[in-house]
């Protein structure tokens, strides 16, 4: 296989009570349709065609450089998909959302640079639903916000992986901060 030529992507699997990772993934199962290929996660990379050496060692500075992240999930709001009608629905976090975000920054720096579209605003969410209707999107995002969200999480690692017609394929495990 040759791995230059593969799509990449960087993501965080967030670390959650198992009752709120349940309750998440029950949401993903009935209305989003990625759910099958990849648990509840950040992108912080968005699919790249990239060199797996390059990135691995893109990637493994960033992550070195930056302590773990806690955050909490508040909200849920309705994001119209740029591309195609339709949207999703995202679990958007208040606290953390400014680390998140740095993450995100810094890992389009370096050899990703070229790659990051700063026209593009990036709001650090996890992705609960996708649809052609938006309809049920917004009945969707305001069933959740009356429960008056509140979900604590953590990533202590960000993961590089290869995305196929087949799947999404963890690569290598990042830990974030320094090794001690």
């Amino acid at each position: 296989m040759n791995t230059d030529g593969a799509v990449r992507a960087v993501v965080a699997f967030p670390l959650f009570e198992a009752d709120d990772r349940q309750w998440i993934e029950s949401i993903r199962a009935r209305h989003d349709p990625e759910a099958k290929r990849i648990p509840a996660h950040f992108t912080l990379v968005f699919p790249v065609v990239l060199s797996l050496r390059a990135m691995e060692t893109h990637v493994a500075r960033v992550a070195l450089s930056t302590v773990p992240i806690k955050f909490v999930l508040r909200r849920a709001a309705v994001v119209p998909d740029a591309l195609v009608a339709g949207g999703h629905v995202f679990l958007i976090p208040e606290e953390g959302r400014d680390a998140l975000g740095g993450l995100h920054e810094r890992l389009y720096q370096d050899v990703l640079q070229p790659q990051w579209k700063r026209s593009a605003s990036f709001t650090p969410h996890v992705t609960v639903a996708a649809g052609t209707a938006t309809d049920p999107l917004h009945a969707l995002a305001g069933d959740l916000n009356a429960k008056g969200l509140s979900i604590r999480g953590s990533i202590s690692e960000i993961v590089l992986v290869d995305v196929t017609n087949g799947g999404i394929w963890p690569v290598t495990h990042f830990p974030l901060g320094p090794v001690v």
